[in-house]
């Protein structure tokens, strides 16, 4: 009986429906990207340090400029194989 009703078209364009609204929700979040300077700690640390200044009503200079970056020494590369 549930074998007549799945070959039945009624049946078919509900789950279709379905099964496609699933896809679709599976595919992400939709609206614009985020750029990848406002996502993060240093981004967080930023917002706040902008945040104290207008609650105590400095003007900061470039808060981009502020945060200086930290170098990283490597540790040197050693090869592995003989080739």
């Amino acid at each position: 009986m549930i074998s007549r009703h799945l070959k039945s078209g009624r049946f078919m364009m509900p789950l279709r429906f379905l099964v496609f609204m699933i896809f679709l929700m599976g595919c992400g979040a939709v609206g614009p990207p985020i750029p990848p300077e406002n996502v993060g700690i240093e981004a967080k640390v930023r917002k706040q340090q902008q945040d104290k200044a207008k609650k105590e009503g400095t003007v900061s200079e470039d808060s981009a400029a502020s945060i200086e970056e930290e170098t990283v020494e490597l540790p040197t590369f050693y090869p592995i194989g003989t080739r």
